[in-house]
C-alpha cells in the first residue's frame, strides 16, 4: 500500500571512536608474517557470530549499499570478498555506504567487532555501528586508513546506550575526512565481518513492559447518542466473561453496570475477546471501564464536542506540512523552504522550473502528484458532503478572506499541482524531490537540488480527476480559479488520449531513491478522471468514453494506487441513470458490503482481515470508514453508519495495541514518529495519523521486534519503524472525512 521508500537517510555526525571502545587494526596480509602470527590473527571470541554471511559465502545476502551523490557497484569476487567498485566518491562522507541490518546490541554488554579490508588505493573511510533512524548517531565508530595491504580491524566495546534491537553496521566510503581530493576510480575489498557478544554479565534489562491494557476503548470519546463498545481481551483459548462497571473518573461513582457479551476468538489479533456495551451512558463526563478480572480501561469522554479539537488538529496538519512558505507555530514554525527551482530529470533544458508550494507528503519533504491528488480529493469530498461544518477562522494565513479555510488549504495544494503540469503537452510530472531523503532536519535545512521526475500517466490522470473536481468545488467561491482547473483537467485528458498505457508506469530513475509511488496500471486513474470530468461538465463525450470501461474490471478502492471507487462515486452522484448506473452501483455496494462483512466478523469492528494489515493499514481503516459514509450517502443505512463509527473508534484506541493512533490524543498515542520535523524538534507533532500495524514487517526494527506478533499487533512506536510509524497527508485526509462524517451523521 505505502510506496517503497524508507531504506535510510543520514546526517553528518562526529567521526569518533567512542571512548568506551578499544579499537585497532592489525596487518594480516604482509609477506613476513609468521604462521603463528597468522594463526593468532584469525582467532577470535567463541560463540555465535551475530553477523550472518559476514564472509560472503552466500553472496551479498543481507548486505546492501546506499549512495547519495556517489556511485559504486557492489559485488562478491571469486575470492569471496565483497568488492565496492567506486566510480565517483561524491562529496559527503556517506556518499557511498555498504551496510548490514539484522543484529542487536544490548545495554551493558561487551562486544568484539572485526573485519578485514584492503583497497587498490590509499584512502580513509569510517566504519560505524549506529542507530538506524533518528539522528543516526554511532554507538561506536572509527576513521581508518586503508591501502593495498590487508588489515584486520578490531574493536572491543561496551554498549553504553539503551538496548537497540535493530542497529546498522555500515561503512562510510564517500569523501571521508583525510581522503585525497583527487580520489579516482578504485575498489575496496571487505571480508570476515564478525560481531561477538563477549560478556553479558552487565546486561541492563530493556524496558519491555507493554503499555497495552486488556480493556480497549476510544480514548478520545463518544458522542452522547452513539453506540459505545469496549473490547475486553485475554489470551487465546480463554473464556472471557463477567461483569463490568462504568465509573465516572471525577466522582468515582459507578454510573452503569453490565455483563460482558459475545465471547469469541478474534483471528487477526489471535486472542479471546468479549464486548462491554455501555451505550446507555449518555451524560457528558469522563469515564473508564472497570472489571475485577481484566483491570480497567484508559479514560474516555462523552460529549457533544468530543471530536472538535481532534478534527481541528487533523486539518491543521496540512498547514504545518506546507512547503515553500514560512509556517507559524509555537513548536513547528519554519522559514521558507524548497523555494529554489527544480531541474527536469535527464533533460537538456537548463532552465529551472518553479515548483514552490504544496504540502510535504509524509515524514520526508518530497511532493508527489498522485499522493497530493488523493489528499486534495478527500478534503474536497469532505467539503462537498459536509461543507457547512467549516468556518473561516482557524488561524491559517487565509483566514478571514470569506472562503472556508478547508478550501483555502486545498487551494494551496492545487496551486502547486498546477505548476506540475507541462503547459505544452498537458502531461503532469510525477514528483519533485531531491535525489535522496534528508536527515532529521527541519524543511528549510534540506537545500540539495530539487529534481522534477518524469511525467507519468498515473500522475496525469489523478491530476485530471482532482482538477475536474476542483472546478466544481471552487465554482461558487472563485469562478476564475474554477475555470483554470477545468482547463488544466481537459488538457491533461488530451495528453492521456494521446498517450496509451505502456505497461511500465512510473519507475524511479536510477539516481533517485525517494518514494516512487509506482503503478503499472492506469485504467482506474483514467476512469476516475473521466467520471469527474463528466460530473463537472455533463459533456456527453466524457460519459461515452466512461461507459467504454467494464466497471467489473475496475478495482474498487480509495487508495493512492487504486482509485476506482473515487470514479464510481463521482459517476453515481453525477445524475446519470440507466443500465450502466446499475452496473456501477452493484460494483460499489459489493465493495462496501464486503468491507462491512469484515467489520462484523472482527471483534474490534475494524474492516480488515488478517491479510489486510499492510503498510499504511490505518489508511485502509480510514478509507473504509469513508466508504461506509459514501454508501450511506447513496443508500441511507444504519449498518453503514455504525460500521463507519467503529472504524473511527479503532483508530482512536479500540484496537489490540491499545493505541490511539493519532499523535497528541488519548492516553497512549505515538511519541516516536517517523516524521522529520517531529524528529528535529524532539516531540511528535499533534494530529497525525500514523501508519499502524504492518504484518509484512517492512523495516529492520519491525523485523527485529515484531516477528512473532499476530497481524493486528504488528505495530511498534519507534522512529526507526517507518513501515509502522510514518505519517502522510493522504492518511490524514480520509481521517478528516471520517471524523467530519461521524460528527455530522
Amino acid at each position: 500500500m505505502r510506496r517503497w521508500k524508507r531504506w535510510t537517510a543520514f546526517t553528518m555526525v562526529a567521526l569518533l571512536c567512542m571512548t568506551m571502545a578499544s579499537c585497532g587494526k592489525k596487518p594480516t596480509g604482509s609477506e613476513d608474517m609468521s604462521e603463528e602470527q597468522t594463526e593468532e590473527s584469525t582467532e577470535g571470541p567463541t560463540g555465535e557470530n551475530l553477523i550472518e554471511n559476514g564472509d560472503f559465502s552466500d553472496g551479498l545476502t543481507n548486505w546492501m549499499i546506499y549512495t547519495e551523490g556517489g556511485t559504486a557497484n557492489q559485488v562478491v569476487t571469486e575470492d569471496g570478498e565483497m568488492e565496492i567498485q567506486v566510480t565517483d566518491v561524491g562529496t559527503l562522507d556517506y556518499a557511498i555506504q555498504p551496510y548490514y541490518d539484522g543484529f542487536s546490541l544490548d545495554q551493558g554488554c561487551e562486544y568484539s567487532y572485526s573485519f578485514d579490508v584492503h583497497a587498490t588505493t590509499e584512502r580513509t573511510m569510517q566504519w560505524r555501528l549506529q542507530l538506524n533512524g533518528g539522528d543516526y548517531h554511532a554507538y561506536v565508530s572509527d576513521l581508518i586508513t586503508v591501502n593495498e595491504e590487508v588489515q584486520h580491524v578490531t574493536c572491543d566495546f561496551v554498549m553504553e546506550e539503551p538496548s537497540d534491537p535493530a542497529p546498522r553496521l555500515c561503512i562510510n566510503m564517500g569523501m571521508a575526512e583525510g581522503c585525497p581530493e583527487d580520489l579516482g576510480e578504485h575498489s575496496v575489498y571487505f571480508d570476515n565481518f564478525a560481531l561477538y557478544l563477549t560478556d553479558s554479565s552487565g546486561r541492563v534489562d530493556s524496558a519491555t513492559e507493554s503499555n497495552a491494557v486488556s480493556i480497549n476503548v476510544d480514548q478520545v470519546g463518544y458522542l452522547p447518542d452513539a453506540e459505545k463498545i469496549a473490547v475486553v481481551r485475554a489470551e487465546a483459548g480463554s473464556e472471557v466473561g463477567g461483569a463490568f462497571d462504568v465509573v465516572n473518573t471525577e466522582t468515582d461513582e459507578v454510573v452503569f453496570s453490565g455483563e460482558l457479551t459475545d465471547p469469541k476468538e478474534n483471528t487477526a489479533s489471535e486472542e479471546a475477546t468479549a464486548i462491554a456495551d455501555f451505550s446507555e451512558v449518555t451524560e457528558a463526563g469522563t469515564y473508564k471501564i472497570v472489571t475485577e478480572q481484566y483491570g480497567e480501561s484508559f479514560a474516555f469522554t462523552i460529549g457533544d464536542a468530543v471530536y472538535a479539537d481532534l478534527t481541528d488538529q487533523a486539518i491543521r496538519l496540512f498547514y504545518l506540512q506546507r512547503c515553500g512558505e514560512a509556517v507559524e507555530d509555537e513548536i513547528f514554525a519554519h522559514d521558507v523552504c524548497h523555494s529554489e527551482g527544480a531541474i527536469r530529470y535527464n533533460s537538456e533544458q537548463s532552465s529551472l522550473v518553479d515548483t514552490t508550494g504544496g504540502w510535504h507528503d509524509a515524514g520526508d519533504y518530497g511532493r508527489y502528484t498522485v499522493a497530493g491528488a488523493k489528499a486534495a480529493a478527500d478534503l474536497m469530498l469532505t467539503y462537498e458532503t459536509y461543507g457547512d461544518s467549516f468556518g473561516d477562522d482557524t488561524g491559517i494565513p487565509e483566514s478571514g478572506n470569506g472562503v472556508p479555510d478547508l478550501l483555502d488549504e486545498v487551494r494551496y495544494e492545487l496551486d502547486w499541482m498546477l505548476k506540475m503540469q507541462d503547459p505544452d503537452t498537458g502531461g503532469v510530472y510525477h514528483k519533485v524531490t531531491c535525489e535522496n531523503f534528508p536527515g532529521s532536519v527541519m524543511p528549510e535545512e534540506e537545500t540539495n537540488q530539487l529534481i522534477l521526475a518524469p511525467i507519468s500517466t498515473t500522475a496525469t490522470a489523478d491530476f485530471a480527476a482532482a482538477m475536474a473536481m476542483a472546478a466544481r468545488v471552487f465554482e461558487g467561491t472563485d469562478a476564475e480559479f474554477s475555470q483554470t482547473c477545468l482547463t488544466a483537467a481537459e488538457l491533461a485528458w488530451t495528453y492521456l488520449e494521446q498517450t496509451p498505457n505502456d505497461g511500465i508506469g512510473f519507475q524511479n530513475p536510477s539516481s533517485i531513491s525517494t518514494g516512487a509511488y509506482d503503478d503499472k496500471e492506469d485504467m482506474d486513474e483514467r476512469y476516475w478522471a473521466l467520471a469527474e470530468l463528466y460530473k463537472t461538465t455533463k459533456d456527453a463525450a466524457y460519459l461515452s468514453l466512461l461507459k467504454e470501461y467494464d466497471v467489473n474490471e475496475i478495482e474498487a478502492a480509495l487508495g493512492w494506487q487504486t482509485v476506482g471507487t473515487y470514479g464510481m462515486y463521482a459517476y453515481l452522484t453525477s445524475g446519470d441513470t440507466g443500465d450502466y448506473y446499475t452496473a456501477v452501483e452493484t460494483k460499489f455496494f459489493d465493495a462496501a458490503d464486503a468491507a462491512l462483512a469484515k467489520a462484523e466478523e472482527d471483534a474490534y469492528g475494524v474492516a480488515l482481515g488478517s491479510e489486510d494489515y499492510c503498510w499504511g493499514s490505518n489508511m485502509s481503516v480510514a478509507n473504509n470508514g469513508m466508504l461506509f459514509l459514501m454508501a450511506d450517502q447513496l443508500k441511507p443505512d444504519e449498518a453503514y453508519l455504525a460500521a463507519a463509527e467503529k472504524q473511527l473508534h479503532y483508530l482512536l484506541g479500540t484496537n489490540t495495541n491499545s493505541y490511539c493512533f493519532v499523535t497528541g490524543f488519548g492516553t497512549l498515542s505515538p511519541q516516536s514518529v517517523h516524521h522529520r520535523p517531529s524528529e528535529a524538534k524532539g516531540v511528535a507533532m499533534t494530529g497525525m495519523l500514523v501508519g499502524g500495524p504492518d504484518a509484512a514487517l517492512e523495516d529492520p526494527y519491525a523485523q527485529a521486534t515484531l516477528k512473532d506478533a499476530p497481524p493486528a499487533a504488528c505495530y511498534v512506536d519507534n522512529v526507526q519503524s517507518y513501515s509502522c510509524n510514518e505519517i502522510t497527508i493522504y492518511w490524514n485526509s480520509p481521517f478528516v472525512y471520517l471524523l467530519t462524517g461521524i460528527e455530522n451523521e
